[in-house]
């Protein structure tokens, strides 16, 4: 008989990623009885649940690290490789569903369905300025990340409702850069020059807070910011503060620094902005997509020989 390998998932993943990886493992999790996953699994399978060194330390039969989704800063990835457990990601498969997201949130910045409803509800009107919004190809529009999402809300903001785009990112080779956006020399350029930005970033060392004071400072008065990237991209205390100045006219979030927000967070103060819980990814298509993908390559690796040691 062939053993089975026991694969530990710690978060919700769709059913048929579930029904899949059971096809040629023993499955645990999600849920409390996962959370000893380094005593037991051959692979793990995370969402946005750590793993850290001490973990790595003590998961002496794990064989692969799959991540759930693109970004891989919740784990000890230095750690992981020093150790020969290969790190696998399930990047640009809620590219679609993220880009949905962050367009339904510039929306909401600038029609304000959400004061419009709650006014009703205590039958009551908006003032007069504020029942005036803005159509998305009146404001130019700037993008930081040209990764598979920000191409994706570059192909919205373009295709759907004829805005003008520019953006950055010195990765992406010019046969890959997409029709009808301005391709930005500087950060500089896009932040001085956007009406309402995008954020696309991964969270490295070189773009943590790049979004700070002088950041804010440098973006028009009245812009908008939409933030369906990383949490600590953004200089949060700097952003309520542009936002309770004027400054920033509104922002959106669906990721923190500290997941989930402190609800006494000074964002939830300042002014105009709405968070959601880093829900970017969550629809049926795009759970489906990062689930029966990551499944595949823990499957994969997890079938590869194993090493015999002397």
């Amino acid at each position: 008989m062939v053993d089975r390998p026991t694969i530990c998932v710690t978060e919700h993943i769709h059913p048929d990623a579930m029904a899949r990886l059971a096809e040629i493992g023993n499955v645990i999790g999600p849920g409390p009885e996962a959370d000893d996953w380094p005593a037991r699994a051959e692979a793990v399978i995370v969402r946005s649940a750590p793993v850290s060194q001490e973990q790595l330390q003590r998961a002496v039969r794990l064989r692969v690290i799959g991540k759930h989704g693109a970004g891989t800063d919740t784990i000890d990835v230095q750690a992981a490789n020093a150790a020969g457990i290969p790190v696998l990601t399930a990047a640009g498969t809620n590219a679609e569903s993220v880009a949905d997201l962050a367009i339904c949130l510039a929306l909401n910045l600038l029609r304000a369905p959400d004061l419009h409803d709650a006014a009703l509800r205590g039958g009551r009107m908006l003032a007069p300025r504020q029942r005036i919004g803005f159509e998305l190809s009146e404001l130019q529009a700037g993008i930081l990340g040209m990764g598979a999402i920000g191409r994706a809300v570059a192909q919205r903001l373009v295709h759907g409702f004829g805005a003008q785009v520019l953006a950055y990112d010195p990765m992406l080779p010019a046969s890959d850069w997409p029709e009808r956006v301005e391709r930005a020399e500087t950060v500089d350029d896009v932040l001085s020059r956007s009406g309402i930005l995008f954020l696309h970033l991964p969270l490295l060392p070189e773009t943590t807070h790049v979004l700070n004071e002088r950041a804010f400072a440098l973006m028009p008065r009245g812009s908008f910011v939409v933030n369906c990237a990383r949490g600590g991209i953004v200089d949060e205390v700097a952003l309520a503060e542009a936002i309770a100045d004027g400054h920033i006219a509104g922002a959106a979030s669906d990721v923190f620094e500290a997941e989930p927000p402190d609800p006494q967070h000074a964002l939830f103060s300042a002014g105009r902005f709405i968070g959601t819980p880093h829900i970017g990814g969550s629809t049926e298509a795009g759970l489906k997509r990062t689930g029966m993908l990551i499944a595949e390559r823990v499957i994969s690796e997890l079938k590869k020989p194993r090493e015999i040691e002397d």
